[in-house]
């Protein structure tokens, strides 16, 4: 099962559009079994398009998002259990203690989360974070100086892959260790 995960693209309050390079590439690698998207799409225009990559969409509400989406989605993918949430619920901004505590409330392994517009991956207090940066680049919080992300997880194998678009698209292996 492949997975697209995005979050915090920002379309149309901050940038006008998901750059072509990162469309390109996406859409290259389309179709995806599962899209994930951990908030602040603020536009229905991403959605539509995330729609067209995969048969089923997955996202929740950011904090800069008016459309009519959940707070948080848990789902359960090949026998381990996922949430998703956008981050802005925790306080300082990615506080991986309140949302690894966040994550173990749901009885999750996994969580997938948005709001630093800076990729991160890596276990906490027996929780896997997922954070596919941001989709386009857009500036947010701290994180001014952003460069466009997002992930495949390949979750028959449980590896991913982070993409990151600079001059070049640098691209990090990585694996998700699963808890017993």
């Amino acid at each position: 099962m492949r997975i697209l995960i995005a979050s915090d693209a920002h379309v149309p309050d901050r940038v006008p559009s998901i750059p072509e390079n990162v469309r390109r590439k996406v859409e290259e690698m389309a179709p995806f079994d599962l899209v994930i998207y951990a908030g602040d799409l603020t536009g229905q225009e991403v959605l539509e398009w995330l729609r067209t990559l995969a048969d089923e969409v997955v996202a929740v509400k950011g904090n800069m998002d008016y459309l009519p989406l959940p707070e948080k989605k848990t789902l359960e993918i090949n026998g381990v259990r996922f949430l998703v949430v956008h981050g802005h619920q925790v306080r300082p901004r990615g506080n991986l203690d309140a949302l690894s505590e966040m994550a173990q409330r749901e009885g999750a392994r996994v969580i997938v989360h948005g709001h630093l517009h800076k990729p991160l991956i890596v276990e906490h207090k027996g929780v896997f974070h997922i954070n596919p940066g941001t989709l386009t680049g857009a500036w947010g919080g701290y994180a001014i100086d952003t460069r466009p992300s997002f992930i495949v997880l390949d979750a028959s194998l449980w590896k991913g892959k982070l993409y990151i678009f600079d001059k070049e698209v640098k691209v990090t292996d990585f694996e998700v260790p699963l808890i017993p």
